[in-house]
């Protein structure tokens, strides 16, 4: 259906058109920028807000309508590392101090699991860097490869390939300490 409305949008621009293509496409934009932002929801926002202006703006550049997921999250991409360099409050907390946070929260909402695990999840992603976090959600939460993940975030896949092994790393790291402390 999103390409129905993407072709429909490429030949007439219209307002309803683009409509349809945002909302089939903004709450896993939202999601997705949510995951970079480590759970910050307000910046989350922002991002894709400006991602969905951007891609208006810019559509008429997009040749392959196939491509246009990727395109979509690459502008996201973009954009978050744009805000977060210009954006003096966003500053990562010492990594002892967010998993003495993650672990103080976790204990409380023990009530609601899947809010929790949700919750937990974009706490756990603060631990990464930016790059770590975009390589391992367009990975193992929308499913792409590391040679689309290459492609997408224009890095070379080496690099794609060790961002995301060093995520892994560092999340099985804590999971560890965790289970240890637990104990």
């Amino acid at each position: 259906m999103l390409s129905h409305w993407l072709q429909r949008f490429k030949k007439r621009g219209d307002s309803h058109s683009f409509a349809q293509v945002v909302s089939q496409c903004q709450t896993p934009l939202k999601g997705y920028c949510r995951r970079l932002t480590a759970g910050d929801i307000a910046f989350a926002d922002d991002i894709a807000q400006e991602t969905l202006i951007t891609v208006y703006q810019q559509f008429g550049r997009l040749n392959n309508l196939d491509a246009f997921k990727s395109w979509l999250y690459r502008i996201a991409f973009r954009h978050f590392l744009k805000m977060q360099a210009r954006d003096n409050r966003w500053q990562t907390l010492q990594e002892q101090e967010l998993e003495a946070v993650i672990l103080q929260q976790s204990d409380e909402l023990q009530d609601e699991q899947t809010y929790i695990d949700e919750r937990y999840v974009l706490q756990l992603m603060a631990l990464l860097n930016p790059e770590e976090r975009a390589v391992i959600t367009l990975n193992h939460t929308l499913g792409y490869s590391h040679q689309q993940i290459s492609s997408l975030l224009e890095m070379p896949l080496g690099t794609v390939k060790s961002h995301g092994k060093r995520g892994k790393d560092k999340l099985i790291a804590f999971s560890l300490r965790q289970q240890r402390g637990a104990a």
